[in-house]
């Protein structure tokens, strides 16, 4: 079986002294995609991508925070998409993969906060993501990225979080709005986490004291048929200290 894997790692900025542990997660992963949020520092990027063989993509955002795709196939276009509401970025990269056409994913970081106004920001962002990808169909592709949404269902063990998100939480009764991923639910995409794991929490944020689930692969309908594994990479003992986030890693069939 010819399988695609396919990764979105949030990197906590990607700073020259994690550059170590970064590589041995990513090694252990083996992944043939690998989109970056808080990719800050290029140059790591692309130390990144030399030791795994890979080639790198590196895109500014709207603010202080970067983005990165590295690829085990030809790029064929790209493009970064960060002006309101759609910020901080999204990455947009077309690639070659042999015998199988065109994949194109979007590597997504969104604002944080659970506070409603973010959310309403992210549900706004999501919707201009939406409409470029409809106004220039891409074929076969992917969302994934870190959202810092809550999907519908998920819990949030906010008891555990730190004091400051805490409080910031309380501002509004610990309630958590769910607009941005049911956004992309409605308009036909799969969670590949949730498609394959509906009763496991899924948590990526954040080794050591897990409480949330804010990164996500989101597979469109001819991918979503062939999604056929997907899990938080957390069995590297590096993993615990290269970021903040756990990386999430989904496998695709690609035989006929």
């Amino acid at each position: 079986m010819t399988r695609l894997h396919c990764l979105a790692y949030n990197i906590a900025g990607g700073s020259l002294a994690r550059l170590e542990t970064l590589a041995r997660v990513l090694a252990h992963t083996q992944a043939d995609i690998v989109a970056l949020t808080e990719a800050n520092d290029e140059s790591v990027v692309r130390q990144l991508a030399s030791r795994l063989a890979l080639t790198p993509l590196w895109a500014r955002g709207s603010g202080d925070r970067h983005v990165a795709v590295l690829s085990r196939f030809p790029i064929l276009h790209w493009q970064a998409h960060h002006k309101p509401p759609l910020t901080q970025a999204a990455l947009e990269v077309k690639l070659d993969l042999p015998d199988e056409g065109c994949l194109t994913i979007y590597n997504l970081h969104l604002l944080p906060y659970l506070l409603l106004p973010f959310e309403v920001r992210r549900w706004q962002a999501i919707g201009r993501l939406l409409a470029i990808i409809r106004a220039r169909p891409p074929g076969p592709h992917l969302i994934l990225g870190d959202l810092n949404a809550i999907a519908p269902g998920d819990r949030v063990l906010h008891w555990n979080n730190p004091p400051r998100m805490r409080r910031v939480l309380a501002l509004q009764f610990n309630l958590i709005f769910h607009l941005a991923v049911p956004r992309l639910l409605r308009a036909g995409y799969v969670d590949c986490f949730r498609a394959l794991h509906p009763a496991q929490d899924g948590f990526t944020w954040m080794p050591g004291n897990r409480t949330t689930r804010y990164d996500y692969i989101f597979a469109d309908e001819p991918m979503s048929r062939r999604l056929c594994g997907c899990r938080v990479v957390d069995d590297v003992p590096a993993v615990d200290y290269a970021s903040d986030h756990f990386p999430l890693l989904a496998d695709f069939d690609l035989d006929p």
